[in-house]
């Protein structure tokens, strides 16, 4: 069982909830095969169907010989093609002196977790609020809630402890200064537009957050998650968003997954990383506006169950003229 420790002086909590994910991503076992992903020789905090059902879909969007007359089979490329073009049609932000790119999320703890050095282990829900300005600089707000035990025996070890109240120390508000650029720590302002170069950052980007060695060759899960980590700060302007979701293209064996409804309420168009035994990564985009809405980790056990082992819904973004303005969430 994992130990999820959010107070560690030597980092941000931003810095821990986006290692989580990653790790997290790092653990999927599914097998990975040789990367196609540009360069375009190479191959940057934390996912509904049975297996027969997702099996189905994977076989209805093999490309298989038919009529003439017979429109070709949906896929996520082709998916994905449109939702760039979407993405491409937005207004860009433009922040004036004194205004922010807010953003705020919801999202679940993952799998059960010790607290720190607590004897027992929780789940719980987090909604993570970020107020970024052109400069990098803003404010971040993350409050815990809905603290749940996994079993009654874990239940029992808080009861014993006085049933302390760990969610309302770990909740918590704090500034950061010019090129920090919340949770990613990313410009996307400055991101490239071309595949050949934006494959390039990410790359990099992911061997910094991984802190792993240059070069090193990310499993398509982990370039599909970080993409999708990218997207869903909406400060990016619309070529950047298009152009990562074009990039996402490429990504070896991901699969459509067609419309669905993500925790919170999201619904949206969904594709996925392959569907099979073990884990896989769902990205559900808003197929108006090419905006993604949901972030998901789905697990699925050898009689082809699937499970919802992490959720990030982001439920509203925009520009705001302080740090503590705020706009509606989606409905």
């Amino acid at each position: 069982m994992k130990t999820f420790s959010p107070t560690s002086p030597q980092q941000s909590f931003e810095d821990r909830l986006l290692e989580e994910l990653l790790a997290m991503q790092a653990s999927l076992n599914i097998p990975s095969p040789t990367r196609r992903l540009a360069r375009w020789s190479r191959p940057r905090n934390v996912i509904a169907v049975g297996l027969a059902a997702a099996a189905a879909i994977v076989v209805a969007l093999q490309v298989l010989p038919g009529s003439v007359n017979a429109p070709p089979a949906a896929s996520a490329a082709g998916e994905l093609e449109k939702l760039s073009s979407a993405a491409l049609s937005g207004t860009p932000q433009i922040l004036g002196p004194g205004q922010y790119v807010y953003t705020e999320e919801i999202s679940n703890s993952g799998p059960p977790a010790h607290l720190g050095n607590d004897a027992y282990n929780v789940q719980f829900d987090v909604v993570s609020k970020f107020w970024v300005a052109a400069d990098g600089s803003g404010r971040s707000d993350f409050t815990f809630f809905n603290m749940t035990f996994p079993t009654p025996r874990d239940r029992a070890a808080w009861v014993a402890q006085g049933r302390p109240d760990p969610l309302s120390a770990m909740s918590r508000s704090s500034s950061f200064g010019p090129g920090n650029y919340g949770p990613m720590r990313v410009n996307e302002f400055t991101l490239p537009t071309q595949p050949a170069p934006l494959a390039t950052a990410i790359d990099d980007d992911l061997a910094r957050v991984t802190h792993s060695r240059p070069g090193t060759r990310f499993s398509p899960e982990q370039e599909f998650g970080y993409i999708g980590q990218l997207l869903h700060e909406r400060a990016a302007p619309p070529k950047v968003r298009a152009a990562l979701l074009t990039l996402a293209e490429k990504i070896p064996g991901i699969v459509l997954i067609g419309s669905t409804t993500a925790p919170e309420g999201m619904s949206g168009v969904g594709i996925a990383t392959r569907v099979q035994h073990g884990d896989n990564l769902e990205l559900v985009f808003n197929p108006t506006t090419g905006a993604l809405v949901a972030y998901e980790q789905w697990q699925t056990n050898s009689s082809g169950r699937r499970t919802l082992a992490y959720w990030d819904s982001y439920l509203a973004s925009g520009v705001v003229n302080s740090t503590s303005a705020t706009i509606p969430a989606a409905k």
